[in-house]
């Protein structure tokens, strides 16, 4: 199967998002649509693939921008001066990914009743807080390899949205407190959730550039595919 690919520019605040969503080209009747979020580092090629190979699947995949103006960025020096504004202000994250789904509703030929989302690293969390937030209107999350911390806004008591955690059991940046706390908070939450946990796997697995053991981010071609795997087997039931 192969896809297209087509530009769609939606906008929160006084950003402006250059997202683009790959579709089936043998597509008929209405598809489920999943949201694609970037890791750090912005909606660059790696991720525009693996949209496009989502697509391949049979799903809509609108692969977001969650920086906005399409920016995108190849020096780790910019790592943290981009993170820092989203994790010091959770609020403008979770209203970018929201902004997400809003644009998602007018793809022609989305199912809007079989929404989902998936997120790479910093695209994990940002899934996760939309889940925390109620889901809007998201039938259920995946993360790979994203941080697992909560946040102190208000969110509903109870979670729909069902919740898989795809993690590295070695990821030096997600450590098993962080890990302990997020199963307590899904269950105290009585969300629907999993966590995968891949032994002798650290963060950033899915990504075959990643080759930094002193950060603790390195690729891992078996947990890439039995992730990916994962993430196809929970749509399929929830979508």
């Amino acid at each position: 199967m192969t896809s297209s690919a087509t530009p769609l520019e939606y906008s929160t605040a006084d950003t402006l998002c250059k997202g683009v969503y790959f579709m089936p080209t043998q597509a008929q009747g209405p598809l489920p649509v999943v949201l694609v979020c970037h890791a750090w580092d912005g909606l660059n090629e790696e991720v525009r693939q693996k949209a496009a190979k989502l697509a391949d699947a049979g799903y809509i995949a609108f692969a977001l921008d969650i920086l906005g103006e399409g920016k995108t960025m190849t020096d780790m020096s910019d790592l943290m001066p981009t993170l820092t504004p989203f994790f010091e202000n959770r609020a403008m994250l979770l209203e970018r990914i929201i902004a997400g789904v809003t644009a998602a509703k007018t793809i022609p030929g989305a199912d809007l009743a079989r929404m989902g989302a998936m997120g790479y690293c910093f695209g994990g969390t940002a899934v996760l807080d939309l889940a925390r937030a109620g889901g809007a209107d998201i039938k259920g999350v995946v993360s790979f390899h994203g941080g697992l911390q909560g946040n102190s806004l208000d969110h509903p008591k109870t979670l729909g949205a069902k919740v898989l955690v795809l993690h590295g059991e070695d990821d030096p940046l997600v450590p098993p407190e962080e890990v302990d706390a997020f199963k307590q908070e899904m269950t105290d939450k009585q969300a629907d959730w999993q966590v995968h946990a891949y032994g002798h796997t650290v963060h950033a697995f899915t990504r075959p550039e990643a080759n930094d053991p002193t950060f603790g981010a390195v690729y891992n071609r078996s947990a890439d595919t039995r992730s990916w795997r994962a993430m196809l087997n929970f749509f399929e039931e929830i979508l």
